[in-house]
């Protein structure tokens, strides 16, 4: 065998070696760094209520605020803030679920690797996400422009006041 063989050989053997011992820091280096983060982020959520004990003793009287300010469970509810909240549930899942849609489809599209097929068929989905997103859009802007309306029109308050607002 030639010397610069053997020199080439142990080389790849070093720069192998190497490569893996790197990987293995990285990781590491990486698994620290995320630990920290979360270390931290957990100690600065604590710190707000070491600041100041007494703060829960200051607090009394909010639950009656609250039961004032959104009633409490044995006071009814009138049926155009209950069919209000309905629609914006309703309304806020198919959002969810025709954003779930666009993301797997653009996920769709950039796996599909210049394959014709694939993009077309990514496309086609991603095109019908979009529409279905602006139609949800237009319809919460319809139920909240009318729901506004009535409540103008049947009470004579404003209808800023009826909407709830979450």
């Amino acid at each position: 065998m030639c010397f610069y063989g053997d020199f080439y050989i142990i080389e790849a053997k070093i720069i192998i070696s190497y490569n893996i011992n790197m990987s293995i820091t990285k990781k590491r280096l990486f698994s620290f760094v995320l630990l920290a983060i979360f270390s931290l982020a957990t100690i600065s959520f604590s710190l707000p209520a070491q600041a100041n004990p007494d703060l829960v003793d200051s607090q009394a009287g909010w639950a009656e605020i609250g039961q004032i300010a959104f009633g409490s469970s044995d006071t009814p509810d009138d049926i155009r803030f209950t069919m209000a909240r309905v629609i914006n549930v309703a309304l806020g899942f198919l959002g969810i679920i025709f954003l779930i849609i666009a993301v797997v489809a653009g996920f769709q599209y950039m796996t599909s690797r210049g394959n014709e097929e694939k993009t077309k068929e990514a496309m086609s989905m991603l095109r019908n996400a979009i529409i279905g997103l602006v139609i949800v859009l237009v319809a919460w802007i319809l139920t909240r422009y009318s729901v506004i309306v009535m409540s103008q029109t049947v009470n004579g308050m404003p209808g800023y006041q009826f909407y709830p607002s979450y």
